[in-house]
């Protein structure tokens, strides 16, 4: 596969979405061939993993199998393909976000990336970070109400807030505890858009930097 990989992870609430797609754009307007993917949105387990995402009762385990199931078929489907022509796959979520996640409800680390070990490593892999208080007040702002897997509470309670900040909280401290995994960049998304973007784009450029001395030293 002579493409490259590129994944945006982050918890909700950092940006990563429209972020995603901003590079996406930026990168197609600069002659690249780009193929934008997205965690979740795989033929095979979108409406599957939207419906039991919401459900409690789902095993933490299982959730974790079926966002792998669907994470093969993006691979199979669409990033191998586009790989092997050597076009950028760009992902909104790769594999940082379903481990991260699976994590939080106590499924051991070693056997997560055991699990993800059959996904290509990122070629880079930009880390959206923003305080949890900050995440929260930007997913409040779009919806009047979170999942119980983002605030990590089974039913609403009286301090349901401050049991939701608690988890995001933990929830970012796990994510900056992949920063120094290779190929990680940190960008603080708590900054304005238009900051993180470029934060994000110069991360992007080292990287095609990097790939074309590498090509012109192999000849």
């Amino acid at each position: 596969m002579s493409g490259l990989v590129i994944a945006v992870e982050g918890p909700d609430g950092a940006g990563r979405t429209s972020q995603t797609r901003a590079i996406a754009e930026w990168l197609a307007a600069r002659g690249h061939e780009v193929t934008l993917l997205r965690l979740k949105h795989s033929s095979l387990a979108r409406e599957t993993l939207q419906s039991l995402q919401r459900r409690m009762d789902v095993s933490e385990r299982a959730l974790f199998l079926l966002y792998l199931a669907d994470l093969a078929d993006l691979l199979q489907s669409q990033a191998q393909p586009a790989l092997a022509e050597g076009r950028i796959v760009l992902f909104d979520r790769y594999t940082l976000t379903p481990r991260v996640r699976a994590q939080m409800h106590g499924l051991d680390p070693d056997w997560l990336r055991d699990a993800l070990s059959f996904a290509p490593p990122a070629d880079l892999t930009i880390l959206l970070e923003a305080p949890a208080r900050e995440r929260l007040r930007r997913l409040f702002a779009h919806r009047r109400f979170l999942q119980p897997r983002e605030m990590g509470a089974l039913a609403p309670t009286p301090e349901l807030l401050t049991h939701a900040l608690r988890y995001q909280r933990r929830l970012g401290r796990l994510y900056a505890e992949a920063a120094g995994e290779p190929g990680v960049v940190r960008v603080d998304a708590a900054k304005s858009p238009g900051l993180v973007q470029a934060a994000a784009r110069q991360a992007v450029q080292r990287l095609l930097r990097r790939k074309a001395r590498a090509k012109g030293g192999a000849r």
